[in-house]
């Protein structure tokens, strides 16, 4: 029984079940270490006295360097020119000035294969200021799994370190590039933005407009398309470049092969924006699927490759979440507002000819008091409460799907919405099928929606005619 007991402890350390194969000298080094830290200082200097620290390990490493200059800030030699992330490579340098050990595993270790030393994950070497160097090497996770086993070159005593102050030394080289692209609106104007993408045959384009046409937000699309934006959709695609982070770096200072490799040759989208101070570029390369349990794609898009244009220290592929870049699956109908955003308290007459027949409506109304006074239809009283479903239902047009071919014959369908700035909007219905028709908005074709939404429209105008509730769906 006391022996049972103690192969279970054993186990219990090494993480192993009863029917798995263990080493017998490495139980019984894991039986041996002592539970309680002992924290063995490894190195004690003030991190200004290293000077630098050569790395190397299976992607290859790096030299971390502290200029000539003189200056505390490192630079890592092979990212030279490349943005840096120098908050992380400064932490480095900290914590190997007062790197320590968790505890000795085992003093002049004969085998240092049972600790992966034999064949080491990573090693490094420390130069200091008064020309002296030290190096190390790390092995394998250790049966306590925060932890590698960990030795200085030349010396048989292995430690345990804890892993986090490692892994830059284990890690590659593109984990210590800076991946915020470009920074925040530097200008107050906006500028104009461009979305080009493979799977459209067209460029989507957004501008600022003026303080006095505003109506929902300080952008509007203008290509294909004019069109206000629905500003709870819209600021991602407007605004997403600024802020804008990878969650990698894949590469850095890529060959041609990589970047036709990587679809940024031919990519999925190009988002190019300009203002009065600068101008840049983001390219969407190819997809990247997520993963099931098995490692197998699915048929879902975690992140994509990309690259810069036009943003200096940013030679590099990066992967970025799918969820930041709206400009790789966005459509137009997603982000525009209303067909015509003007609302009814600016409104001073709405004009509509439905089949040669003039529906001439004048109201007056108070934004301030939130309030129609009355409405009047070719001279005539009517419902105030039954107009403003009317214009409500005018509000709801369905942007979903835009249109800007040409358009034939004669409009069989003209709204017209006049504010009392003398602005306003001016809307024609065109047929296209037996069951789609085709809105042109201030003269420019600009959607096309399903018949029934104006056959309602023409309708709901009969009823506020005859007194009736205003159907408020098609």
């Amino acid at each position: 029984m006391a022996a049972l007991g103690g192969t279970l402890a054993v186990l219990e350390l090494t993480g192993k079940d009863p029917g798995t194969k263990t080493d017998d000298s490495s139980s019984q080094v894991v039986a041996s270490v002592p539970d309680e830290a002992e924290n063995l200082s490894l190195i004690n200097v003030d991190a200004k006295a290293i000077t630098s620290v050569s790395v190397q390990n299976e992607s290859g490493g790096y030299f971390l360097e502290r200029p000539s200059s003189g200056k505390s800030e490192f630079n890592i030699k092979e990212l030279t020119g490349i943005n840096q992330n120098s908050s992380k490579i400064a932490g480095i340098v900290e914590d190997l000035a007062s790197l320590e050990a968790y505890k000795t595993v085992e003093e002049n270790a004969q085998d240092l294969s049972k600790f992966g030393l034999d064949e080491p994950a990573a090693s490094f070497t420390v130069t200091f200021s008064d020309g002296t160097e030290r190096s190390f090497e790390i092995g394998d996770i250790s049966t306590k799994k925060r932890y590698r086993y960990f030795r200085e070159s030349g010396k048989n005593t292995v430690y345990m370190v804890l892993e986090t102050c490692l892994s830059d030394m284990i890690g590659r080289k593109e984990e210590l590039v800076q991946l915020s692209l470009f920074g925040s609106q530097t200008d107050e104007s906006y500028g104009r933005l461009e979305v080009e993408r493979k799977d459209l045959g067209y460029t989507l384009a957004f501008e600022d407009i003026s303080e006095e046409q505003q109506v929902i937000s300080s952008q509007v699309m203008v290509e294909p398309i004019f069109s206000h934006l629905n500003i709870t959709t819209s600021g991602d695609v407007t605004h997403g470049l600024f802020n804008l982070s990878a969650g990698r770096c894949e590469a850095v200072f890529p060959t041609d092969e990589q970047k036709e490799e990587y679809g940024i040759t031919d990519p999925t989208a190009r988002v190019h924006y300009k203002n009065s101070n600068e101008e840049f570029t983001l390219i969407i390369g190819k997809p990247i699927y997520r993963q099931n349990d098995e490692g197998v794609d699915i048929d879902e898009i975690g992140s994509y490759y990309c690259m810069t244009e036009g943003m200096a220290g940013e030679d590099c592929i990066w992967e970025i979440p799918a969820d930041s870049l709206p400009w790789a699956t966005f459509l137009p109908g997603d982000i525009v507002s209303m067909m015509t955003s003007n609302k009814i308290f600016d409104v001073c007459e709405v004009k509509v000819t439905a089949n040669g027949e003039l529906h001439d409506y004048t109201l007056s109304a108070d934004e301030e008091e939130s309030e129609v006074y009355w409405v009047k239809k070719n001279g005539t009283d009517v419902s105030v409460d039954l107009f403003k479903g009317l214009y409500k239902y005018l509000l709801s047009f369905p942007t979903k799907e835009i249109y800007f071919d040409g358009v034939e014959g004669e409009p069989f369908l003209t709204i017209e919405v006049i504010r009392t700035d003398e602005g306003g909007d001016k809307i024609e219905f065109y047929k296209d099928s037996s069951r789609r028709v085709i809105a042109a908005v201030n003269g420019r074709p600009s959607y096309r929606l399903q018949s029934r939404w104006t056959d309602t429209f023409i309708e709901n105008i009969a009823r506020l005619d005859r007194g009736e509730e205003i159907r408020e769906t098609p």
